[in-house]
């Protein structure tokens, strides 16, 4: 092995740990120091992996564009069901329109355009796979490709699913201890959702949000009792379901062992991790669907199938029908295939056949289809569907002349949560601590470099673009609350791809070099460096985390102390609470519809007495501010 071969790969090495030791000096406060060891990194990095061998991404077949479209019985089937859904889809408009809020058959007919829509395109694939399979060597040809690795590649992304159920559904009743306010008021409007059959919201204002995730969060009382467990099983899922999507959008990117890493990265992260064990539609929603969109997204760019394209859409209009932070990413979808289109037309020095422009076509009809009942809610009722934004929005409270600085001081505490002072709510985070950890926070600076470097490839400029606009929830919110990680959820996965670049590029730089005489020597400190990662995301949620003052704290912490008091009384008992209790969600979903509170209003009695005469009351002292 030669010398010259290994050299870029020993200095991608001495790049990462200079980049390691300036976010030692971001966690140390030493800043000159930091930037003088990411500067040498990234200069290092890009230098050494300049030339095109060392590009580590899997490459897009876009044979498919020029491909004539079949025409058979299967394509007049496919037509004939979009053509069924779109009239259906119409006919679930006007009877939202007309019967709401008893909206039960409009569901039904939503749905139904939906799966018509789906069937079409799985139709239409039919037919082509069909007219297609003239040479019947594909079987042996997929044997060929190592079934063997398929296997292991399947096992690892088996264990590390395993890893992220464990991590997100362990101890999920008592960790985070509390029922915060707006998980409880979740509950409630779920349970009013199965004890009342004509209540079928589109838009629920007691959540601010869409009812989809309430209709989730009620089948899943459905099955397993009304409990908040119940409630935050449904975001575990969606931050499980995420892992999956990483690991997809991991491997259409840089192949197999990127897509393992990536998902992993994801499973463990002590963020996703947070968000994924809090019941609410607005925490681990948007993570999960801006990855299934690109999940999607690369498939069809890669195989050109019309159910990926429809598949795409579907996670697009369903991203939509969760939390608001997820309309951030739909602009960076646009950008991101516009800019595959440039490069198609540049390549090939001619437009994209059909099949291109159908297949966008496909993907935004079934987006529209899927969000139209709430775009029909938002034209209806806009005070309700915009209120939650502009009670939250950066200028609502500021003049003309902080507007600018106020927006400058939320954009750069945003930027700088990733690495040095994160997201100072208990709820969100480890108050101030980085959203990411020490190993992940330094990769993702050199990812983020990399990426600019190769900021002409669109997947590439998808990763530069991707954070930087979701981090506009978060930015163009409330200036008090910065950073806010939860309304920047949107740039959770992103960080996490970035991370994940560098990681890739040194792989290839492996294979190419030493790989050809030790391809396995990569293994082990692979496996060392995701142990550390893995084991410092752990440690950080379930023990710093967990025992930190105000995290405990700041879930309804005192309201639910007073409820589980409740619980406990004889039922003749006369209950009383503080006035600061009266009506709080929290004490509505936990204590019994049976058991009838009472606020204390005697001036003469402290609020915080825990009786009021001969009858005992329960009242632990406190209040609750609701922020999000």
């Amino acid at each position: 092995m030669s010398s010259a071969n290994v050299r870029p790969f020993l200095l991608g090495l001495t790049a990462l740990a200079l980049a390691f030791a300036g976010q030692w000096s971001i966690e140390s406060k030493h800043y000159f120091d930091a930037a003088l060891f990411f500067g040498a990194a990234s200069l290092l990095f890009v230098v050494a992996f300049w030339p095109r061998r060392y590009f580590p991404e899997r490459p897009l077949a876009f044979e498919w564009v020029a491909a004539a479209l079949p025409r058979t019985r299967w394509s007049v089937v496919a037509i004939a069901l979009v053509g069924v859904a779109a009239a259906l889809a119409a006919l679930s408009l006007r009877t939202f329109d007309e019967h709401a809020p008893n909206t039960v058959i409009a569901w039904w007919q939503h749905l139904g355009s939906i799966g018509l829509l789906l069937a079409a395109a799985a139709v239409a694939d039919i037919g082509e796979a069909r007219k297609q399979r003239s040479t019947p060597s594909t079987e042996s040809t997929a044997r060929q490709s190592g079934v063997a690795t398929t296997k292991t590649t399947l096992l690892w992304l088996a264990g590390i699913l395993a890893l992220a159920a464990v991590l997100r559904i362990w101890r999920l009743d008592m960790l985070p201890f509390g029922v915060w306010y707006d998980e409880a008021e979740h509950g409630l409007q779920a349970r009013r959702i199965l004890e009342s059959p004509e209540f079928r919201p589109i838009f629920e204002g007691a959540i601010t949000g869409p009812a989809h995730f309430l209709y989730l969060v009620a089948g899943s009382f459905s099955l397993f009792g009304v409990s908040v467990q119940s409630i935050r099983l449904v975001s575990a899922l969606f931050g499980i379901g995420a892992v999956l999507a990483g690991y997809i959008v991991g491997r259409e990117m840089f192949g197999r062992n990127a897509g393992l890493i990536l998902a992993f990265l994801l499973a463990v992260s002590s963020w996703s991790v947070t968000l994924s064990r809090f019941g609410m539609y607005a925490t681990a929603t948007t993570p999960f669907f801006t990855l299934l969109t690109l999940a999607f997204l690369l498939r069809a760019f890669r195989r050109g199938a019309w159910l990926d394209f429809a598949m795409t859409g579907l996670a697009v209009g369903l991203g939509l029908c969760f939390y608001t932070s997820f309309r951030l990413f739909v602009p960076v979808v646009a950008i991101f295939w516009l800019l595959v289109l440039v490069r198609l037309w540049w390549s090939t020095r001619r437009p994209p056949g059909s099949r291109f422009w159908l297949g966008a076509v496909l993907a935004a009809m079934m987006a529209l289809l899927v969000v139209a009942p709430l775009a029909l809610f938002a034209y209806r009722h806009p005070e309700v569907f915009w209120s939650r934004v502009e009670a939250t929005y950066i200028f609502s409270d500021k003049g003309v002349a902080d507007q600018l600085t106020a927006l400058a001081e939320n954009a750069w505490k945003h930027l700088l949560m990733f690495n040095a002072v994160g997201d100072p709510n208990g709820r969100h985070n480890l108050p101030g601590a980085p959203m990411l950890d020490t190993l992940s926070a330094a990769l993702m600076v050199i990812g983020l470099v990399y990426s600019l470097r190769r900021i002409k490839e669109p997947r590439y400029a998808l990763l530069v673009l991707w954070p930087l606009a979701t981090l506009l929830g978060g930015i163009l919110s409330l200036g008090f609350e910065a950073p806010q990680s939860l309304r920047a959820n949107g740039s959770l996965a992103a960080v996490y791809v970035l991370a994940v670049v560098p990681l890739a590029v040194l792989a290839r730089a492996w294979r190419v070099s030493g790989g050809r005489y030790y391809p396995r020597a990569w293994v082990a400190p692979s496996l060392i460096l995701l142990a550390i990662i893995g084991g410092t995301n752990i440690l950080r949620y379930f023990d710093r985390q967990a025992n930190d003052f105000s995290v405990w704290n700041n879930y309804s912490t005192p309201e639910t102390l007073t409820a589980q008091k409740l619980q406990t009384l004889p039922p003749d008992t006369d209950a009383y609470v503080t006035v600061f209790f009266d009506g709080h969600p929290t004490l509505n979903f936990l204590v019994p519809p049976a058991r009838a509170v009472q606020a204390a209003r005697n001036d003469r009695t402290p609020a915080t007495r825990l009786c009021t005469g001969p009858q005992r009351a329960a009242d632990h002292g406190g209040g609750s501010t609701r922020a999000l």
